[in-house]
Parts: structure tokens; sequence; C-alpha cells
């Protein structure tokens, strides 16, 4: 009989007890490529432990085409006590190393590794990519947050190594003249669907290589790169729907020109060229402060303003520069989206002004990142009248109970005359893997502030 796979501690396969059991096993009389799609839903670590069940199970998982490497239990004991990270790191990449000897997969749908891993796992990493393209992997994700959120310290971060694409092979060339030659393998890449890269360094020269030579990407997610400099995204042959780059600090220039991309969320909207993207829907920016976004992407002109569907904006500072601010017209807009820091009982009346300008907009969510809130006895402010004909609901999501977010609250109640339900969370939205258990004091003020606001016709839904 074939040995049973044995993993060490956390990442161990769990043997489950033997049962009796007497009542026909129709599951297992299944054919093998059906019970194989059945594992295929099921986490690398699950799928694993059926081989316990009987003999006619013990082999099926090593075919499994989804490798999912989750490592979030030993991630929550990582970010309680960082010491344990080294001894995890080496737990995982025997975890890992012994999976993939025991793979029998052709072909991988999806190949993610999940861990806080860095640089002094360089080689293992580049071998496991190896393995993976190999397979003619359709989606590709490392997320190698430190402590599973945070990006790792430049000089740590895991390098995606180039030459397993060939491009060392043209060093030194333009990368207009390299972009579209290929390695001598391929064809191993050209599976590609979705890649998501957290925490590691990837070039430009990479991300395009993939956008030219991967006829099938879809979507690509870039964070933390810090060798990332300069990236285009050009051409109306390229399949991508979906690009995500987020504080890459490096980043010089973001070229979006001619291409069918969908949405698109970016922290250098400074450093972002967009022109001529007729499919573009929804734009999520942040990372710097409102005038700074706003002075980005008012730049975009009506022509891509006008055709946003959804548009999210996390800034710091506060909002009342917006005041001031005239907003071009957001015509079809159904969806805003504004993060920004609660600074003791700094008014939210601004977002208001943007409101204005959407015609369309069905609902507006407003995130606040807790920074020193303070509730004061300040009067309610009045925001300027303004009929919303078709918002139907408001979330406030890190709600504290101060003086500004009861009078955002009453500006909609006056003039939403469609509004139908107000969610209000009052979690802080600051940035966590987990959500936080709400604060007891600000449900309270909730509850006391906006039950009697709030008129019976409307669902008020406080989490």
């Amino acid at each position: 009989m074939a040995k049973r796979p044995q993993l060490s501690n956390n990442f161990a396969l769990k043997k489950c007890s033997r049962r009796a059991c007497t009542a026909e096993d129709r599951i297992s009389q299944l054919p093998d490529d059906i019970l194989v799609h059945i594992l295929s839903f099921l986490s690398v670590k699950e799928a694993a432990d059926t081989s316990v069940l009987s003999k006619r199970w013990l082999p099926l998982w090593r075919f499994v085409p989804r490798l999912d490497f989750d490592a979030t239990k030993q991630l929550d004991e990582v970010a309680v006590d960082q010491k344990l990270q080294k001894r995890y790191m080496k737990k995982y990449v025997r975890w890992v190393n012994r999976t993939l000897r025991m793979c029998k997969a052709q072909r991988l749908d999806q190949f993610r590794v999940r861990f806080d891993l860095n640089a002094l796992a360089q080689h293992e990493i580049d071998k496991w990519l190896e393995f993976a393209f190999a397979r003619q992997v359709q989606r590709l994700e490392l997320d190698l947050l430190e402590g599973g959120e945070r990006i790792q310290a430049s000089d740590y971060c895991y390098t995606f190594p180039a030459q397993l694409l060939g491009l060392n092979h043209y060093a030194g060339q333009p990368l207009s003249n390299n972009v579209h030659k290929l390695p001598p393998l391929w064809h191993n890449f050209k599976s590609v669907k979705v890649l998501l890269f957290k925490s590691v360094h990837v070039t430009g020269e990479v991300l395009e290589f993939f956008l030219h030579n991967c006829p099938f990407v879809e979507e690509m997610v870039v964070h933390g790169s810090g060798t990332l400099v300069n990236l285009e995204v050009v051409g109306p042959s390229l399949k991508l729907k979906h690009l995500e780059i987020w504080f890459c600090l490096g980043l010089k220039s973001l070229k979006i020109c001619d291409t069918n991309i969908v949405t698109l969320r970016t922290s250098s909207a400074h450093k972002l060229l967009l022109s001529n993207v007729p499919m573009l829907i929804e734009v999520d920016v942040g990372g710097h402060p409102f005038r700074h976004i706003l002075d980005t992407i008012v730049p975009w002109g009506s022509c891509i303003l006008s055709q946003l569907e959804v548009l999210k904006i996390h800034a710091y500072g506060g909002l009342e520069y917006l005041e001031h601010y005239k907003f071009p017209e957001l015509t079809k807009l159904k969806k805003f989206v504004v993060e920004v820091l609660a600074k003791e009982d700094m008014s939210v009346l601004g977002c208001t002004h943007v409101i204005g300008a959407a015609p369309q907009l069905k609902e507006f969510e407003l995130k606040l990142l807790w920074v020193l809130p303070l509730r004061s006895e300040r009067e309610c402010r009045k925001a300027v009248r303004c009929p919303l004909h078709h918002l139907k609901v408001l979330r406030l999501s890190g709600y504290y109970g101060r003086t500004s977010e009861v009078e955002l609250v009453r500006y909609f109640l006056e003039n939403a005359m469609l509004l139908e339900k107000i969610i209000v969370d009052p979690c802080s939205q600051n940035v966590h893997r987990h959500r936080v258990a709400p604060d007891e004091i600000a449900r309270n003020f909730a509850k006391l502030q906006l039950e009697g606001e709030v008129p019976p016709h409307i669902q008020l839904l406080i989490l």
C-alpha cells in the first residue's frame, strides 16, 4: 500500500478517526476525474486529508489541478508573535516542497502561495514557479506580505526571476526590441490568465512580457514592488480587464492607452497617463492628499469621467478641500466610495460636492480610518440642498458618533428622496487582515443619534 503523506506540526495532515460505515458509499464509486474535480474546490490541506478515507481516495488528491497553499491560521499566529515567522517559514517551505513532489497534475488551474516569505526563500520560490509554469498554470498568486498584511521591507522582498521568462537573453537591449521576443519555452506561459504579486519585486519588463506574450491575461495585481519603475499597458490587442498597481513607491510612469481595460486601481494616480480607454467603468485611486488626487483625475476630462460607474478614493487629510472644488459632472456614476481619516471632529460634508455632480448615483459609502477621532457638542452644519433622485443606499463604515457624521446623515435624509437603507458599521476601517470587533461605545452612539432621526420607511441597520 502506498505510504500516506505526513506533514509536521501546524502544516500536518490530520488523520480522521476510523468509523464503521454500513451505508453504501456511492461517492467513491464515481469516476476519478469527477472526484478530482470535487477535490479541486478544497484547499491543498483539505484535499490531502481525504487520502485517509480509504485506498480508493489515497492517490486522488495528487491529481488536483488547484494548489492553494493558504496558511491563514499560521499568519494569524505570526501577526501576534513575529518571533514565530522564521520557524513557520521553514515549515511552510517544507510543506510546499513535499506537496509538489507528490503532485501528479499535468496542468494547473491555480497556484497560490500565501505566507510571510521573503528573499531568504528566493531559491525555493524560484523552483515553485518553474513547477507551476511547466504545468501551464492559469492563475498564479504570490502573496508574500509580512504578517499577511504589510509590505515587506524592500531589501527583504522576494524578486521575480526574469531569467525564467528568458528576458536575460536580451539584457541591454531596448525594451521595445525584446518585449515581443519569446524564450525557448514560451508556450509554458501562454495559459496565464491571472497574475498577483504582493511584496514581490517585479519589473515593468516582466509585466509587459506577460501582457504581450500571454494572450489570455485578464487580471494583473502588483502590490509593494520596489523595482517597478515604468509600465506601459498599450494596445487594443491586450485582453487585460483589471489592473491594480498599489504602493509601488519607485514607480515613475504608468501609461494606459488604447486598451479595453475595465477596472483600474492605483495609488500612483499622479504618475498615470490615461487615454482612449472606452471600456473603463471603475477607478479606485488613493495614497495621497485629496487635493493631489483631484488635481490628477479631473484633467482626465469629461470623456473618461463621464463613463465611470464606480469611483473609489482613498485619501489622506480631510474633506474640506472638496467644499471649494468644482467637480465635473459624472453622468453615469452609480457608486461612490470615499475612504478618509477620521481626525477630531473634522467635517465630511465636502464629499457632498462630488455627490451633487453625479445625478445617477445610487450608492454612497464613507469609510473612516480612526486617527484620534473626537466627539464634540458643536451644532450640526447644513450643506447646500441638492436633490438626489436615485440614491438608495448609504453606508457609513467606521462610524464613531461625531457631530460630523450626524450632519452627513441629515444631508442624505433631506436630499435623497428614494433612500431605502442606511448601513452603519461602528468599527474602525484601519487596515487589518481580519475585521476587528465593533466599538460598543460607537455602536451605542449610533443608536442614540440615529434611531430618532431616521424615519420608519428607511431601514436603519447598525452592525
